[in-house]
């Protein structure tokens, strides 16, 4: 019955009522993807909110971290004396006029006094900086600014940063009407821009993210991306004769272009470059496209090939050359300290013997960090400590003299690697405090450890040497150099240097697998 009904219809409301019964899951299937579109836009915002916060962060980080560089070298250019309040302005003026606008900086005593500040400083006395952080951020709420304080020579010298100049600095360049930043340190916080046309909490993006290493933080705020209207519009617009001709598309699609497509996919898939150039399936379709798609694909993999054929013998080459000027260096090392060893077995006097023996220990000691670099060259390890140390330890007891050559020297050496501009440093600086004891107090002996530290890829390197508290050790004529040589190796090494009596400590930063090396 229904069967002769429908044949006696017109063609045209048969198709209709075909392409309406067919099209209506099509109908529900466009509601859920306009549904999963918005969900995505949302998505896509709350990246791009992440990435406005991150970018504001590292503006902040490096602007803070730019201006504590200065100030370090400003207190270092002052010297240890606190100047005079005239020389001490002009000093801060021009340092402020090389800042962004509104930075106000002071210098201080270290009991926290001021000697002078630019115009608009708020603080009259300032803290000293926590221990171990370098440059110490603070927010100042009832000011208003952030306060970056920084411990150098003796002195105190403090910047504030306003916050019209921390929005200045930090506002996304993008996207300002509908953000708002606030920046905050425990209970205290500072905003540094707010806009009313901010939705609901519901509605709103809230982004944090550290800045100053940890010290504070910024959040961000934003407005969530709404359904548009264009979305609504595709679920609810009659598009099923759209929709039909799509699906005529997608049937001649598969057969024709979709299922070649896929052998072809799987084909690359599959390839390595160990096989050489691709080698394509044979394909059914007459689209001439995917022809010249395979053809392509089959000469990239052609010459990649030759490329990674040529990078491969390039890095051989090259290794083969590093492996020649090391073997110079070393080479040419040695010959220093045979020749430096001749003169001072022709040297008259003790003086001059001294100090052939003080050269040769040096050259001896980057003579050795340039042979375990070399000897780990081939694996890319770094230098080895603990290789490294005993070595020197070694060559300083067959360099000594005198009393000194029966000096004892105690290792207690955890494995670990560092690099070049690590290792020529720590040689250096155990060198330096081995001459000293030797100097001062040889009988005291010298014990070189190296412990782990609980930051991720830190160590400590700790010299006790109980001679250099000995008064008659600081009278010594070499002392004021050796202070100065170990202070210029520990700036090298880019730590504080610890002193207590007899103990030197520095961390150093080590490579290699830092997590096996504190289970040792």
């Amino acid at each position: 019955m229904i069967g002769s009904r429908f044949a006696r219809l017109s063609t045209g409301i048969k198709m209709l009522i075909i392409l309406s019964m067919a099209l209506l899951p099509l109908g529900l299937i466009a509601l859920l993807a306009s549904l999963e579109s918005a969900n995505t836009n949302r998505l896509t915002r709350e990246a791009a909110v992440r990435m406005m916060a991150a970018d504001s962060t590292r503006r902040l980080d490096a602007t803070t971290s730019a201006i504590a560089r200065d100030m370090s070298a400003l207190a270092v250019q002052m010297g240890t004396e606190p100047p005079s309040a005239s020389a001490c302005r002009r000093s801060l003026d021009i340092l402020a006029a090389t800042q962004p606008p509104g930075v106000r900086f002071g210098l201080f005593l270290p009991d926290g006094r001021q000697i002078c500040a630019t115009s608009g400083f708020s603080a009259a006395r300032i803290a000293q900086p926590s221990p171990g952080i370098g440059a110490e951020a603070a927010l100042v709420q009832e000011a208003g600014v952030m306060q970056i304080v920084v411990a150098q020579n003796n002195l105190l010298i403090a910047a504030e940063l306003p916050r019209a100049t921390l929005a200045r600095i930090a506002q996304p360049p993008i996207d300002q009407a509908s953000t708002t930043l606030l920046l905050w340190q425990g209970d205290a916080s500072l905003r540094l821009a707010s806009h009313n046309d901010t939705q609901s909490i519901s509605d709103t993006i809230k982004v944090a993210a550290p800045v100053a290493g940890g010290q504070l933080a910024l959040e961000l705020r934003a407005n969530a991306a709404p359904m548009r209207a264009i979305e609504l519009l595709m679920v609810l617009l009659p598009v099923l004769m759209w929709l039909a001709a799509g699906l005529i598309g997608w049937l001649v699609m598969d057969r024709l272009v979709l299922r070649p497509l896929r052998r072809l996919q799987q084909a690359v898939s599959n390839y390595s470059i160990a096989d050489g150039p691709l080698k394509t399936p044979a394909l059914t379709t007459p689209s001439q496209e995917i022809r010249s798609l395979a053809e392509a694909f089959a000469d990239a993999t052609a010459r990649q090939s030759r490329h990674e054929a040529d990078l491969a013998e390039g890095l051989a080459r090259q290794t083969r050359l590093t492996r020649e000027v090391h073997h110079r260096v070393k080479n040419n090392l040695q010959v220093v300290s045979s020749l430096i060893n001749l003169h001072a077995r022709g040297a008259r006097g003790a003086e001059a013997s001294e100090a052939y023996a003080a050269i040769q220990r040096r050259v001896d000691a980057l003579a050795v960090v340039h042979r375990n670099h070399f000897a780990e060259l081939e694996e890319n390890r770094g230098v080895d400590l603990r290789a490294l140390i005993g070595e020197l330890a070694s060559n300083l007891r067959g360099t000594a003299t005198g009393e000194a050559s029966s000096m004892p020297v105690r290792l207690e050496i955890m494995p670990a690697a560092a690099s070049q501009d690590t290792a020529v440093p720590v040689a250096f600086l155990i060198t330096e405090v081995a001459e000293m004891a030797m100097n001062c107090d040889p009988k005291g002996g010298l014990t070189i450890r190296l412990s782990p530290l609980p930051q991720i890829n830190r160590a400590l390197v700790e010299l006790l040497a109980p001679g250099l508290a000995d008064e008659k050790c600081r009278h010594h004529a070499a002392f004021a150099r050796f202070e100065r040589v170990i202070e210029g190796l520990a700036r090298q090494l880019r730590a504080p240097l610890q002193r207590e009596d007899g103990r030197l400590a520095i961390e150093i930063p080590i490579v290699g697998d830092s997590d096996a090396a504190r289970e040792s």
